[in-house]
């Protein structure tokens, strides 16, 4: 029985079947201090956008254990969040990177903030994210 299970597993991949897959998506901004700091790119509303993104793109994508942000008073330097994928191929990772990247662009159009750009403190202006498997 343990074979024919391997074999029609072997038979799934080589027919390129989906599978669920697991990502973490870190978030990075300058942030800083709400009254010094005010106008920065926020890690925490782009990290909202790009949520909202992957809803539209891959509805069926489930979002988990959002966390980011510090303190109250804070512009929040960093988020993160992992988006599951219940019938993940390459083109369902390439529409949850594209969805990203748009909601990322909508928060560094909303601030200004452009590649290369720096902040007062010498930090990147611009929020920046990475994606990992789970």
């Amino acid at each position: 029985m343990k074979i024919h299970h391997s074999l029609a597993f072997c038979a799934l991949l080589a027919a390129g079947t989906a599978f669920a897959g697991t990502h973490t998506v870190s978030i990075a901004a300058p942030g800083g201090h709400s009254y010094g700091s005010y106008g920065n790119t926020n890690a925490v509303h782009a990290a909202a956008n790009a949520i909202r993104e992957i809803e539209k793109a891959l509805p069926e994508a489930v979002v988990s254990d959002f966390n980011g942000g510090s303190t109250v008073n804070a512009i929040a330097t960093d988020a993160a969040f992992k988006v599951t994928i219940k019938n993940e191929d390459a083109a369902a990772l390439e529409k949850l990177k594209k969805a990203i990247d748009a909601g990322i662009a909508r928060e560094n159009a909303f601030r200004g903030g452009k590649a290369g750009d720096l902040t007062a403190s010498g930090a990147p202006a611009h929020v920046r994210w990475k994606i990992d498997k789970a």
